[in-house]
């Protein structure tokens, strides 16, 4: 009967354990902390910072005017009321001087953008639209919610006792070296393009905006298939009808495109 004493005390230790982590402001269940969020964010940007061949950063100083022109845009999107860690986590902009259609963001709220991508769009609120989606895998610790999910429980509790620095590390590397390609479930998917409407209804930016990226990728033979930061998600058009039911429910507010200003950055702050 011992052995079920302490089986059951485990059992109830755990589910005390989830119930407790589970009370943050987020929804679903998460082991890690904000602060490791942050420290994850923070090892992840380190080991990008080091490798300039995969991730030629532009110079924050040569290009200022394309920085200070997405930090408007990223300050503008954080008007929103939606988001959950605003004071939490530190949304900061990285731009990477590389022709890929692709933007991705770390936990704790890093940012990082490809010129391939900010080039391709057409107007202002699609990569406001694009922006609000990264800002709410951040913002919705979608990244640790999956290693909650992938990783094993007394691994996870061990980090979180502050009993094992090199798995903490292991995991913040694991992640990092698959940056690029890091898949988020379909559930995440749907929930970031959810709040990226959100995040726009908020803003001067009209927030069906998203859906013209993906009208743009369907017309140049580019599905979400082919665009790695869009891969676990369904069909464009499912993915289209999806936001635009979200904008609905919202009362359908609109906004402006900013379709010359964003021809304007594109031509004169980019390289």
């Amino acid at each position: 009967m011992r052995w079920k004493f302490i089986a059951w005390s485990l059992m109830a230790a755990i589910a005390l354990l989830l119930a407790v982590l589970s009370c943050d402001k987020d929804t679903g269940i998460n082991f890690f902390t904000l602060q490791q969020d942050i420290e994850f964010g923070d090892q992840m940007d380190s080991i990008i910072r080091a490798n300039p061949a995969d991730y030629p950063i532009l110079d924050p100083v040569k290009y200022a005017d394309a920085y200070r022109f997405m930090n408007d845009m990223k300050n503008e999107i954080l008007k929103s009321d939606d988001f959950v860690h605003k004071d939490d986590f530190n949304f900061e902009v990285t731009i990477i001087d590389k022709d890929i259609l692709n933007a991705f963001a770390v936990p704790g709220g890093r940012l990082y953008f490809y010129t391939g991508l900010m080039k391709y769009l057409d107007d202002e609120a699609s990569l406001a639209g694009v922006l609000g989606h990264e800002m709410a895998h951040a913002d919705r610790r979608h990244s640790t919610e999956q290693m909650t999910k992938s990783a094993g429980v007394a691994a996870l509790l061990s980090v979180l006792a502050g009993k094992d620095k090199s798995q903490l590390e292991e995991l913040a590397a694991g992640l990092a070296q698959g940056l690029t390609s890091l898949q988020f479930s379909r559930a995440n998917e749907a929930e970031a393009d959810e709040y990226a409407v959100r995040y726009l209804a908020d803003t001067k930016y009209h927030p069906l905006a998203l859906t013209e990226f993906f009208e743009k990728l369907k017309d140049d033979g580019k599905t979400s298939e082919t665009v790695q930061f869009l891969s676990t998600h369904p069909s464009d058009d499912s993915r289209i009808q999806d936001i635009t039911n979200v904008w609905k429910g919202l009362g359908s507010p609109v906004g402006e495109y900013f379709q010359s200003e964003y021809q304007n950055f594109k031509t004169t702050m980019l390289p």
